[in-house]
């Protein structure tokens, strides 16, 4: 019996619903139980549902909670893969970014560089020229331009804060700017409505297992507590950073190591470093590639890339990371002269990289799949960018088994080029005074953005703004409870929105008014609502803890 709801009638992807989702998890026997709620878990539950499969899709603790929301939120093709000859690569994330372009063209939006060379800066300029033109070929000549090359003064006058001395010119090309969080959401709004049977905050803490073979795990709720057993024919790891965690729960599974590294981002106002382009450039220290990213009324710049050795739950920016970033920075924008000060907030996400020896930086970017002795199936590496394909080729491999071991054969036809609900272009109101909310709504959530007006016209309190002069607006904490499983006010003020890193302080002033709005829909007393925003406090000392060392 298929236990999942019909996608012609899809329950809402609600607080509430995820409640319903307990129950029918411990009830049911699953197909494919997919473990790990990032940017490849939402994924890889997308394919298997629209293939037909009994699919359950648990989470340790929000959608997109770990490197998901903390990356430099692009869909790129890997540029910099072709100095490393990684063509076929370059090519899987070329053709992706078109993939995601068409599937998403709401929240992958194309975005232009600017790759300056100065003299005495590798590569050479004819080097750089021809890889663009490989980078072109390899797009198969279907990105939003071929790339240029434009000379000193016209790159000046595109950008007047670069560095003018001993600049040769720069190549201008074109990739592909994400919400990662959002994104990320979408996914798993879209597995929900072709039936998966999702939930967030209920961490496997252990395996189930019959005469030696895997047959599903043993989750914690861990918003109304207790334990209970998920059923499914096949379990697939896919955790990222916290893939050996999981392994270590299946006792024959194989060693396939997992090596975290760190790749910190800084986020500053745009008024003190205005820029037009994304703009790629090589930190005079160690010539690693760093982008400078604009983004609303913010640029974000990143990225860092550092063996880590923290707690997995805990990455944060360090001193050393904001003064590398810093000192790339005013290398090539010398007349901004940003300094600490400048620095709004910072975050830091941890990448699943395969351990291969060497630097962080030389590490595969690509990922592997391997299936333990009992049948886990489990997921190494890889990237934002890659993830349909990725989810794509598990599906695949999980097909096979289900085939082999079980004779079930659903729909072998792959569904997951075609484009998320809700992730077309702009819908437009009219009428509405707040035009830069407004702005912000339409490019958010798309024609869902009428569920936030309606909110706001019924109670004009919720029309008022989060945390002024950021563009969030009170409606949407709301519609998050309602409409997109948030849970906790971490939920809705790092994912849901980006309070916390877009002002300083982390709008942390604000987070009583918002969790006291949300209160009575989550049945929050008092003593909830001061633990809600004690959880907000110590993220929030997150994004500033490179002050503390």
């Amino acid at each position: 019996m298929n236990n999942q709801a019909s996608p012609s009638c899809p329950r809402p992807f609600s607080a509430a619903t995820r409640r319903e989702n307990m129950d029918i998890l411990s009830s049911s026997l699953f197909d494919i139980l997919v473990i790990g709620g990032g940017i490849t878990g939402v994924s890889v539950a997308r394919d298997a549902a629209m293939r037909g499969f009994r699919t359950a899709l648990v989470e340790q603790t929000d959608f997109g909670w770990g490197t998901s929301s903390r990356s430099s939120r692009l869909v790129h093709g890997g540029l910099r893969y072709l100095e490393a000859y990684q063509l076929g690569l370059v090519f899987q994330c070329c053709s992706e970014r078109q993939a995601m372009r068409r599937i998403a063209p709401r929240l992958v939006r194309p975005l232009p560089f600017l790759y300056p060379l100065y003299r005495g800066q590798k590569p050479a300029p004819w080097k750089l020229r021809a890889g663009l033109t490989l980078y072109d070929a390899l797009s198969l000549f279907r990105n939003v331009q071929r790339h240029r090359w434009l000379a000193p003064d016209e790159v000046v006058r595109r950008e007047p804060l670069l560095n003018e001395q001993g600049l040769l010119g720069a190549a201008r090309f074109y990739d592909a700017q994400v919400d990662d969080a959002r994104l990320t959401l979408a996914i798993t709004r879209a597995a929900h409505h072709e039936g998966a049977v999702v939930a967030n905050y209920a961490p496997v803490i252990g395996l189930l297992k019959s005469r030696q073979a895997l047959r599903g795990a043993v989750i914690r709720d861990r918003i109304k507590g207790g334990e209970i057993e998920v059923q499914a024919r096949a379990v697939i790891n896919v955790t990222g950073v916290w893939a050996d965690t999981v392994r270590q729960l299946d006792s024959t599974g194989k060693s396939v190591t997992v090596r975290p590294t760190k790749g910190s981002h800084l986020v500053l106002a745009a008024d003190r470093l205005s820029v037009q382009h994304a703009v790629a450039f090589d930190s005079p220290r160690d010539g690693r590639h760093l982008f400078l990213i604009p983004w609303g009324a913010h640029v974000l710049l990143g990225t860092t890339d550092t063996d880590y050795t923290g707690r997995l739950d805990q990455p944060a920016a360090g001193r050393a990371d904001v003064e590398y970033l810093l000192e790339a920075l005013n290398h090539v924008f010398p007349a901004a002269q940003i300094g600490p000060e400048d620095v709004i907030s910072s975050f830091a996400g941890l990448r699943p990289l395969l351990y291969g020896g060497g630097g962080s930086y030389a590490l595969s970017r690509e990922h592997h799949v391997a299936e333990s002795d009992s049948g886990l199936i489990n997921v190494v590496g890889g990237k934002l960018t890659t993830a349909r394909l990725m989810a794509e080729q598990i599906v695949d491999r999980a097909a096979r088994k289900l085939a082999r071991e079980f004779a079930i054969h659903p729909d072998a036809s792959c569904h997951s080029r075609e484009p998320l609900p809700g992730g077309e272009r702009p819908w437009v109101a009219t009428g509405v005074e707040d035009q830069e909310s407004h702005s912000h709504l339409v490019a958010a959530y798309g024609a869902d953005a009428a569920w936030l007006l309606a909110y706001a016209e019924e109670n004009p309190a919720l029309g008022q703004r989060i945390a002024p002069p950021l563009p969030y607006l009170m409606a949407e904490a709301l519609y998050a409870i309602q409409h997109e499983m948030a849970l906790t006010l971490n939920d809705i003020l790092i994912r849901r929105t980006h309070v916390i890193y877009e002002i300083r302080g982390g709008g942390l002033d604000r987070a009583r008014a918002v969790a006291e709005a949300v209160a009575p829909r989550q049945g929050w007393g008092l003593p909830e609502i001061e633990r809600q925003i004690d959880d907000y406090a110590a993220q929030v000392a997150l994004t500033r803890a490179w002050e503390e060392e």
